[in-house]
Formats: C-alpha cells, sequence, structure tokens
C-alpha cells in the first residue's frame, strides 16, 4: 500500500469517526492504525466497530499498562513502519490536523524523508490557540533547540509524513519518552541518522471536540525528559 496512518487516541470518541471517515474519503491507497491507550470514555469500542466497518483498511490496539502520548508513539509508528507501505504518517485524531492536506504532504514526501507540517513556516497557521498556548509552544521550541540541536521552526508538530525506512533503525526499545516529547525524541534520531526533513505550512486548528490532555505536570515531566533524551542517546 501506499501509506499506513497511525492515530494515537485517548478519549476521542467524538473525533475518531470524523477523522477516519474524512481519510478514507481523501481516495489514497491508504491503511489506519489506531493505537488506543485504553482510553476510559469508550473510543477503544468505537474504534472496533470502524475497523471492522473497514475491514481491510483499519486495524486497532488496544494498549494496556502506563498511558502516555510517548508510549503509544512507540507502539504505533514501530508497528506501522512493520508493515508493507512507502510512508508512514503520524497526525493527532482530534481533527487538530486536517486530512485535506495529507495529498500536499505526500507529494513534498517524495522528495524526503520525513515531512514535517509546520504551524510556524511561512504560510503556516495556529487557529484559537490563545496567549498561554502561543506561549507554551514558543517556550517548547526554544527547549528543544537548547537541549537537543534541533532547529525547525516546530519541531513539536505531531502532523509528519515518514519515509518508511527512516523508521526501521530507530532505536524504539531504548526510547526513554512516555509523553509528548516522543515527537521531539523522534525527530532527533531521525536527524542524527542524516535524514533530508523538509518543513511546509499547515493550518492547525485547536481540537474539534473534548478537551486538551496537557497539563502542568505533563509539561514538567516533558522538560526534563528533553535533557535526558540527548544524555540518553550519547551513551548508546
Amino acid at each position: 500500500m501506499e501509506l499506513v496512518v497511525f492515530l494515537p487516541t485517548y478519549n476521542e470518541r467524538e473525533n475518531l469517526p470524523l477523522v477516519v471517515e474524512r481519510l478514507f474519503g481523501l481516495g489514497l491507497d491508504l491503511f489506519i492504525l489506531v493505537v488506543d491507550d485504553n482510553s476510559p470514555d469508550g473510543t477503544g469500542e468505537i474504534g472496533d466497530r470502524l475497523a471492522e466497518k473497514h475491514a481491510d483498511r483499519m486495524r486497532i490496539i488496544h494498549r494496556e499498562g502506563p498511558r502516555g502520548r510517548g508510549l503509544a508513539g512507540i507502539v504505533g509508528l514501530r508497528e506501522a513502519s512493520a508493515m508493507d507501505c512507502r510512508f508512514v504518517v503520524e497526525m493527532d485524531a482530534d481533527a487538530s490536523h486536517d486530512p485535506g492536506e495529507l495529498p500536499r504532504l505526500l507529494e513534498i514526501a517524495q522528495d524526503a524523508d520525513l515531512v514535517i507540517g509546520s504551524r510556524y513556516v511561512e504560510g503556516g497557521t495556529a487557529e484559537n490557540f490563545g496567549l498561554l498556548r502561543t506561549l507554551n509552544s514558543k517556550v517548547a521550541k526554544f527547549l528543544t533547540v537548547l537541549f537537543l540541536g534541533l532547529r525547525y521552526t516546530d519541531p513539536t508538530s505531531g502532523y509528519r509524513v515518514y519515509r518508511r525506512e527512516i523508521l526501521l533503525p530507530l532505536p524504539w526499545d531504548r526510547m526513554i519518552s512516555p509523553g509528548p516529547s516522543i515527537v521531539e525524541e523522534t525527530l532527533y534520531y531521525i536527524k542524527r541518522n542524516g535524514a533530508r526533513i523538509v518543513e511546509t505550512p499547515i493550518a492547525y486548528r485547536d481540537r474539534h471536540k473534548g478537551s486538551s490532555k496537557i497539563t502542568i505536570g505533563i509539561i514538567l515531566r516533558w522538560i526534563m525528559t528533553l535533557m535526558r533524551i540527548r544524555w540518553t542517546a550519547a551513551r548508546n
């Protein structure tokens, strides 16, 4: 197949069906892989019904044990890269990433190893962010440059198209991100391996329904993990 779209989910019962149907409506040769983090709101059951409806084009993995965006990311990207496809797409399941932009990102990916959908490169937008979210994003970018040397306009973006081959050599067993820092950790190793990385503008729209999972505790753990990623990589 052309691509596998990986969707990590936690409490997205209202958004997941919308995103899935919009992806299938693109008419692309794609397979959807959902990794649900044992959502208490029934997202997993919704995913099961969608996977049954699209039997040959969708699968859901139900994670148990400790929850975390990073833990789900490791499972999802590792599993997707083991499938027979050309590209692996990572995007949020809350409808903040527009599936309609995917064909353009795929076109750019023909000449790149990784395409990052950026909110901050010229032409990109971040709608309904508010002052706090904007400040948090700017601080995140600064710390990612400081600790990991990732000098991109939007290193925290989770809308990405990976050429499958660049995911295969990543040290999944040694990755340490339990939370959202998985996107920076993945980017750090891909850059270190000499991949061709391109940023392209996207229109980011704050989640369709539901509430954000980001808390002060998650942010503090994210900062600590950023500091540990480079140290861990240097030891291996």
